[in-house]
């Protein structure tokens, strides 16, 4: 199950137009590359995948609490994390 706090969902939304309720499309990607990402203490995660219907490259950043994953940011990728998913994933 993934959750988020609704005003950090208005504010991804503002940010960088994209919905945090959407975050699985990432998630569940069958060909993610996943990453550390530690901050503020918190064993943090950066997923990368390819989203087929909307023909981009994404990152989810959240944290896995018991049986929750807690979405953080999701976001476009920057030009350095596609380089690194597709020599990774390709």
């Amino acid at each position: 199950m993934i959750t988020y706090d609704e005003a950090k969902r208005q504010t991804n939304l503002i940010k960088h137009g994209l919905d945090l309720a959407d975050a699985w499309m990432v998630y569940n990607a069958p060909n993610k590359l996943t990453l550390e990402s530690p901050r503020k203490g918190e064993a943090r995660k950066l997923d990368i995948a390819l989203v087929k219907v909307m023909g981009v490259v994404l990152a989810l950043v959240y944290v896995e609490r018991d049986e929750e994953v807690h979405a953080i940011s999701f976001r476009r990728t920057s030009r350095i994390e596609r380089r690194l998913y597709a020599e990774k994933c390709n």
